[in-house]
C-alpha cells in the first residue's frame, strides 16, 4: 500500500478489532462527566450536586487508549488491512495494540498457520508504525470534528 496517504480503513472484513478499537476510542474521547460536588450542612447531612451547565465537565484523557492493527502474512511479506481476497491467502495473523506514542501494549496471533520469530518482529515494526500515523489520523479528525462544535451538522436520530 501507498504510505504517502494517511491510513484509512476500507474495510473491515477479519479487521473488525481495528474497527472496533477506533470506534471505542473516538467514543472516549468524546465522553463528558458532569462535575459532582458533595456538600454537607451543618447537621452532617451530605447531598450531591450535579452541575447545570452542559460545559462544566471533566474529558477523559484518550492519549494513551490503544488502536488496534491487524497484520496478515501472506507467504513471505505481510499487508495491513487485508482485503477479503489477501485474508483467504492469509494462513496466520497478528492483531497489535499501538498507544499514539507507538508503545506495544499486546499482541494476539489468529489463523492456524505459524509466524516465526523474524516475521513477528517485521510485523511488530510496521504495526507500530502504522499504528502511529493511525492514531495522529485519528486525532487529527476528532479534533477537525470538536472544532465545528454547535455548526456540525446533525445526522440520524439526532437530527
Amino acid at each position: 500500500r501507498d504510505s504517502s496517504f494517511p491510513p484509512q480503513l476500507l474495510e473491515c472484513g477479519g479487521n473488525i478489532f481495528d474497527a472496533i478499537s477506533i470506534a471505542v476510542k473516538a467514543a472516549l474521547f468524546n465522553t463528558r462527566i458532569p462535575k459532582v460536588r458533595v456538600l454537607e450542612d451543618e447537621e452532617g447531612t451530605k447531598e450531591i450536586e450535579l452541575s447545570d451547565d452542559p460545559y462544566d465537565c471533566i474529558r477523559l484523557n484518550v492519549e494513551e487508549v490503544p488502536c488496534i492493527v491487524t497484520l496478515s502474512k501472506i507467504g513471505y511479506r505481510h499487508v495491513v488491512d487485508a482485503t477479503l481476497q489477501e485474508e483467504a491467502c492469509s494462513l496466520a495473523s497478528l492483531l497489535i495494540s499501538v498507544t499514539s506514542k507507538g508503545a506495544l501494549t499486546s499482541m494476539k496471533k489468529v489463523g492456524k498457520g505459524s509466524l516465526d520469530p523474524e516475521s513477528i518482529f517485521e510485523m511488530m515494526e510496521t504495526g507500530q508504525r502504522v499504528g502511529k500515523s493511525l492514531h495522529t489520523a485519528l486525532q487529527k479528525i476528532l479534533d477537525e470534528e470538536e472544532s465545528l462544535g454547535t455548526s456540525r451538522p446533525k445526522v440520524g436520530f439526532l437530527g
